[in-house]
């Protein structure tokens, strides 16, 4: 277990220094982070990402995971690293929910607001429609 650990906190490390360093601004790897966190969200009827990974059971988390694993491949043969740099944080936010060093939880806390950052710039908003009524036509 404590390989495993090691293996989190340099995956965390290595995502928190790309993401602080600029990456983190960059609107593809925002959109990818954005579109998978709401959407996952909202198909399984949570409220937001923290909902979700508070909530999800082990079959979900391991399906989750898979997700984010075949579609890291797809993107990594395409060459897409900033897609790959979103899918890695999201698992990593996942993942996070079974980390117990106390050291690690600012990291995992920035990483949830990022993604729950992201994820409210690609979900749709409320559209006010303010419909005025034509003004009535009066014959002289």
């Amino acid at each position: 277990m404590a390989e495993r650990d090691e293996i989190f906190r340099d995956r965390l490390v290595a995502v928190m220094t790309a993401l602080n360093g600029g990456e983190g601004r960059d609107p593809a790897v925002r959109r990818i982070v954005g579109s998978y966190a709401y959407r996952m969200a909202k198909e399984s009827g949570a409220r937001n990402w923290a909902d979700l990974k508070a909530r999800a059971d082990s079959v979900t988390y391991d399906s989750m995971l898979k997700i984010f694993r075949e579609q890291s491949e797809k993107l990594q043969l395409a060459g897409d690293s900033k897609g790959v740099r979103g899918l890695e944080a999201l698992a990593l936010s996942l993942i996070a929910r079974h980390q117990k060093q106390g050291d690690l939880l600012p990291g995992i806390s920035f990483l949830d607001r990022y993604i729950d950052e992201c994820a409210s710039l690609v979900k749709p908003t409320a559209r006010v429609v303010v419909s005025t009524p034509a003004p009535r036509r009066t014959r002289h």
